[in-house]
Formats: C-alpha cells, sequence, structure tokens
C-alpha cells in the first residue's frame, strides 16, 4: 500500500475532543502490521465527546496521593511482623512514586548476599553473579511502583509473566513476552534515571535509577493510598534472585512466595483497588498475574508492631534524619515539579498548547523543565529543529489520547506513554508524558528511540563489530551479532546499508527462537541459543551494559557518559553531544521507529507505557500525521523502499510497525498502519 494518510489532527473538531467511553474489549487484538505505508485511512473525528477527560494524576477526594512518614513506618512494621511470624527474616524496601527509598531494613537472620539463578542451569549473562539483597529488595519496590498507575496494579510476578521467551511461561511454541527485554531498564548507567539524595532524611526528583533493573522475583508489589498510586514495597528472604520458569506451579512451590506474603501483609490498607489487580487486564486473551499469595497465606494478624533499624545504603538510600525510621513521599506530579513530573505550563508557558488534554513533562525536582524542544546536533544541516519536535510531540501525544488503551481500567480509555524524540546520535530533543503514565516507561522510551536510531545508521556494524570487550554468544565476540545477522537476513552489508529498523523489526531478531515463538529453531542473531539465554542473559542487549551492571554492584561511579561505557564498547562518547549513542542501553519490545528527512535518517521517536501494539502504533501514527511547522523537506517515517520490512530472514519478513485492530476511541478504522 502506499500514499498518505490524511492528516488525523487537522479537523477542526480535534482540538476539543476527548473521547472516554464505556466498554471495550479487554484484549488488545492481534492486527499486527507487516510492512507497508499507510492505509489511505485516516481518522475521523466527527462526532467525538468533547468533555474532558478526568485527569488520572488527581488526587481522590482531596487526599494527597504521598505516602507520610507515618504511613511508611505503618507498611515496614506490618512487613516486619509478618516476616517475624514466619521465621522469615527479611530485606524490605518501601520507594515512592518516583523511586526514593523511603525505608530499608534488613532483620538479624536475614540473607546478606544473593545470588541470581533463572534455573536455567546455564552460566552466561548474569548467571551465578551474586548481589546484595538490598540491592534487590529496592528493585523489586520500584518494579511494582514502575509498572502500576492509577489504571494497572502490576507486581513483579506480572513482570516474570511478560519477560520470558514464552507467554505465558512453559508454554511451549509461543512468542515472547509483551514486555520481553524490560529487565534491562531502569539501569544505574542510565542517563535518564536520577541518583538518591545525598542527605539523610531528604528526597529528590526522579525518576530514579533501580540497582538491579526490573524484577522477576515475586515479593514487589505496588503500593497505593485512598486509591491513588503512592510507591511500592519489595521484600527479599530468600538467598538466590530469581525468575520463576513455570508461573503456572502452585503457590507455595515458588521460592519467592514468602516474600510475596511479606510485602502483601505490609501492603495491607495501602493495597490497589481491587479492579486494578492485574488479573483483571488480559493480553491477547491471556490474564495477567499479581499475587499468589492472600490474605488466608498470612501467619499472623496484620499488625504495626515491633521495631526496625533503617538501614543506609551508598547510592540509593542515605538513611533518615536523625531520631527518625523513615521520610515522607513526594507526591507524584505535583504542580511545583519536586517528584521530578509536572503538568505541562506549571513551571512556565505551555511547550505543547495544542494537545487536548494537559500532558506532562520533567523537571529536576527544583523548578526547571528538562527536555523541552530543542534542536538536534546532528546530521549538520538536516537536524530535528526545535520546532519539529514540537510539533511532532504534540501529534504523538494527540495521538495517545485517541488510542484505546491495552492495561488499563476502566475500560475505553486512552493509552497512558512517555514518548521520547531523538537525533541521529541519540541527543534528547523532547520527552514529555501524558498524565498517568507508567513511570518505567520514561526510560524505555529513550532506549527504544535510541535503538532504532542507533541500528538505522549506516556505521552500526562497525561500531558493534569494532567492541573488543567478551560478548556471551558462541564465538565470545561482538563481531557474531553482525555476521549472524547478516546470515540470517541474507543481506550481506546489514546493519551498514540505510535499512530503516524500527524497534519491532529489532525484536524480531533478538528473540532465542526464529521466528518467534517456534521451539527447536536457531536463535534470532541479536539473541543467544536457548541453552545459553534466561532472563539474565538476552544476548547483545546485556552484553552492551554487563561490565556497567557488574560495576554498579560494587559502587563504582556511574559513567557522566550514560550506558556502554565501561565495556571498551567502540561506542565513544559523541562529538555532538559528549554521551555515547544507546546511553541508557538499548531496548528489544515494540514501540519505536526512526525518522527521516526524505531519505536521510535524521533521529527516531520512543514510545513506552501500554500495549506493545499501542506504542509502535502511536510511534507510527504520531509521525505519519505530524504536521511540520516550517518550509523545506518534512520529516516522516521512513520510505517503504529502505524498511527493514524489505528483508525476509528465512522466508519470514520482518515486521516493521505492529498495531492493534481498530485502536481509536473516536474511529471504526481497522488498520491505520
Amino acid at each position: 500500500m502506499s500514499g498518505r494518510s490524511p492528516r488525523l489532527f487537522t479537523h477542526p473538531a480535534f482540538r476539543a475532543a476527548m473521547a472516554v467511553l464505556s466498554v471495550w474489549c479487554m484484549a488488545p487484538g492481534g492486527c499486527g502490521g507487516g510492512g507497508g505505508g499507510s492505509s489511505g485511512t485516516g481518522v475521523s473525528t466527527t462526532g467525538v465527546s468533547t468533555s474532558a477527560a478526568t485527569d488520572p494524576a488527581a488526587p481522590v477526594n482531596g487526599a494527597p496521593p504521598s505516602l507520610t512518614e507515618s504511613d511508611v513506618n505503618t507498611i515496614m512494621l506490618q512487613a516486619v511482623h509478618e516476616a517475624t511470624a514466619r521465621g522469615k527474616p527479611a530485606t524490605i524496601a518501601v520507594v515512592d512514586r518516583v523511586g526514593n527509598v523511603l525505608s530499608l531494613t534488613q532483620m538479624p537472620g536475614a540473607p546478606g548476599m544473593a545470588t541470581i539463578t533463572s534455573g536455567r542451569g546455564n552460566n552466561t549473562g548474569l548467571e551465578n553473579v551474586s548481589v546484595p539483597t538490598p540491592l534487590a529488595a529496592i528493585a523489586k519496590a520500584l518494579t511494582g511502583a514502575y509498572l502500576s498507575s492509577n489504571g494497572n496494579a502490576f507486581s513483579t510476578r506480572t513482570a516474570n509473566q511478560i519477560i520470558q521467551q514464552h507467554f505465558d511461561p512453559g508454554v511451549t511454541d509461543t512468542p515472547g513476552g509483551p514486555l520481553f527485554g524490560v529487565q534491562f531498564s531502569q539501569l544505574p548507567c542510565s542517563d535518564f534515571n536520577t541518583i538518591a539524595s545525598g542527605t539523610a532524611g531528604a528526597t529528590n526528583g526522579g525518576p530514579h535509577r533501580s540497582p538491579l533493573g526490573f524484577s522477576a522475583d515475586a515479593g514487589g508489589l505496588p503500593v497505593y493510598k485512598n486509591g491513588i498510586l503512592a510507591g511500592g514495597i519489595g521484600v527479599m528472604t530468600e538467598a538466590t534472585y530469581s525468575d520463576n520458569l513455570n508461573p503456572l506451579t502452585s503457590s507455595g512451590s515458588a521460592g519467592s512466595f514468602d516474600d510475596e506474603v511479606i510485602a502483601l501483609a505490609g501492603s495491607t490498607g495501602y493495597q490497589a483497588p481491587p479492579a486494578l489487580d492485574a488479573n483483571n487486564i488480559a493480553v491477547n486473551g491471556l490474564t495477567l498475574q499479581y499475587t499468589d499469595a492472600t490474605s488466608a497465606n498470612f501467619a499472623a494478624p496484620v499488625a504495626a508492631t515491633g521495631t526496625f533499624t533503617p538501614l543506609p545504603l551508598t547510592g540509593f538510600f542515605t538513611g533518615p534524619a536523625a531520631g527518625h525510621t523513615a521520610i515522607a513521599g513526594l507526591t507524584y506530579g505535583s504542580s511545583d515539579g519536586a517528584s521530578g513530573v509536572a503538568p505541562d505550563g506549571a513551571l512556565g508557558p505551555m511547550l505543547y498548547p495544542g494537545t487536548v488534554n494537559t500532558s506532562y513533562v520533567f523537571t529536576d525536582g527544583a523548578g526547571h523543565v528538562l527536555y523541552a524542544p530543542t534542536n538536534g546536533l546532528v546530521p549538520a544541516g538536516q537536524a530535528i529543529t526545535a520546532a519539529e519536535a514540537q510539533a511532532l510531540m504534540t501529534s504523538v501525544l494527540n495521538t495517545a489520547y485517541v488510542t484505546r488503551a491495552a492495561i488499563r481500567i476502566p475500560t475505553n480509555t486512552f493509552a497512558q506513554v512517555t514518548a521520547t524524540i531523538v537525533d541521529l546520535d541519540g541527543n534528547i530533543v523532547a520527552q514529555a508524558r501524558t498524565p498517568d503514565a507508567p513511570v518505567f516507561g520514561a526510560d524505555v522510551s529513550r532506549q527504544k528511540a535510541r535503538t532504532a536510531a542507533f541500528f538505522s545508521r549506516t556505521d552500526a556494524a562497525a561500531k558493534v563489530s569494532a567492541i573488543t570487550a567478551s560478548a556471551s554468544n558462541t564465538s565470545g565476540t561482538f563481531a557474531q551479532y553482525i555476521s549472524d545477522s547478516r546470515s540470517l537476513t541474507g543481506d550481506s552489508n546489514v546493519f551498514a546499508d540505510g535499512l530503516a529498523w524500527s524497534e519491532v523489526s529489532v525484536g524480531d531478531i533478538a528473540r532465542p527462537f526464529y521466528p518467534d515463538g517456534i521451539d527447536g529453531n536457531p536463535p534470532g542473531s541479536l539473541s543467544l541459543p536457548i541453552n545459553l539465554w534466561s532472563v539474565f542473559s538476552t544476548g547483545i542487549q546485556l552484553d552492551l551494559i554487563k561490565q556497567d551492571f557488574v560495576n554498579a554492584l560494587t559502587g563504582v561511579p556511574t559513567p557522566a557518559a550514560g550506558c556502554a561505557t565501561s565495556n571498551g564498547l567502540g561506542l565513544p562518547p559523541t562529538a555532538s553531544g559528549g554521551k555515547t549513542q544507546l546511553a541508557n542501553g538499548m531496548q528489544i519490545f515494540s514501540g519505536g521507529a526512526p525518522i527521516y528527512r526524505g531519505n536521510t535518517l535524521v533521529g527516531a521517536i520512543g514510545i513506552s507505557g501500554d500495549g506493545i501494539q499501542q506504542d509502535s502504533l502511536i510511534s507510527f501514527i504520531g509521525l505519519q500525521n505530524f504536521v511540520d511547522p516550517q518550509a523545506g523537506t518534512p520529516i516522516s517515517n521512513a520510505p517503504l523502499a529502505i524498511r527493514s520490512d524489505t528483508l525476509s530472514p528465512g522466508g519470514v519478513n520482518l515486521r516493521y510497525v505492529n498495531c492493534p485492530a481498530a485502536p481509536f476511541l473516536n474511529s471504526s478504522v481497522q488498520n491505520p498502519c
């Protein structure tokens, strides 16, 4: 198919429109887009409701959605009480929504170290690396907080289900989980996530980094106050840090069941509204998991009794003020920007006045907006301009506001995402979000944008092949990832010939089976054979940042240039921005696309926070419907002839965009991609 869609956002009615309907199908649908351009069908805005959508980040009945010091102490004591009753000394962490550690303790007798293991018996990647259990508890708490929102409550058990080589895990000959690879986000080396305040008793703007990325080990839950997401709790009682290969096993057989029971006891009175639990949300017809534990598993009635001693942890928790055991959390999204997120326009002129709902921007926590639209630095003479970045971000956010969400309650509400636009070197030219987007998507949207830009460059193959560090593949070299990609695709010049690689396409060849989900097949060229693969050893994704990851465990400071600097990677700080081109790591699931000016690559866009098909659609349609504010050659999606879906490894065409069927709240268009 060819041609361009009629512009989605030029209709006069659209600027005032926001559709919030009453009933929708829970599953996101399976209309996988292959190659091709626009279907030629626009999205009508005629008859769309003009009533304003309720801001899902707003307090309920005026109650501030933040944790007080008393709240944190209550949560900690309830968890300590249950751990004591079970005879399972625990390490426990509580964080706010943007990742400030509000309290951390390690009970006498709790394991001080844990061994990373997937239970698969391999010895690659991070398998068998020892990690301090306080870091694991923080990672669990952050995962519960960052994956959740005021429309969905996800836990580390949910995370386990959606990152493995099969969805559902243990069900053979099924594709990888929808968030395959997300465990390597929020990294300590990220140039986005912030470092904890160095002042005892103080918090600072986030989102904060995680010491171990995302966790798939049960025992991490979100924490809600007055029905509003306020943070998370993480618990470690085991000497292993793992995933659960078969989540269909009985509750008691999972190694971290005690962790989950203790976390549930701790969060009693601060649970997610039951309707938001992951088990009320379905993806491709499969309901998600939240917890295997219930209050019937408690060893004692819930009580906030006993005592605990705060445990300072360099780089992540300086500790409470003298005489205290906890710190009060920040209020997410407050107009002063203290949390690191604020409504657009609260701290100065609105950056995106053309959006149909109040969008949110990132701040430094001290009243200054970050990542406002700015000129790209490369390529010279053709870089994305500030005006283009502003207009494209407006188009993308408005696309999100009319896209039916996949993972939110109540049903039939708009998708909640973070969007990031980068130039050719991965420099940020704009970053913003919808009001209630899960926090994890902020860092991940950068990863997606940078990955799409990097692998679409003509020097990507040379840069990867030049890396001298050890890789986890069979030859132990990064060059093998390039040679394998050339063998798989039949393109002897892949990653050097100027083909446009979307995140969907990169993900297609970054799975342990190719095509994804067909057991017994060899791996995708950026992945590993299944005997070497695990959620702790994913191939090039982990290899790029493994040394950064390990360094963080021993307190090595984060490099100023971001991730992929500690391995001798051949990805030096760029002259244009002073950071690596993958400065917060790469990502391997759907939701990003390169940006072109004619046939010239000028950057990329990344979207993250909702279903992967929604993320992919918003990136593609947001760019397709962008109205260029300036004269000259406009920026747009890649020309059809140079997209990666022109390749057919093994006789199977790669996908470029992956869109759900009938995705819009205000239109019956079936396949807009």
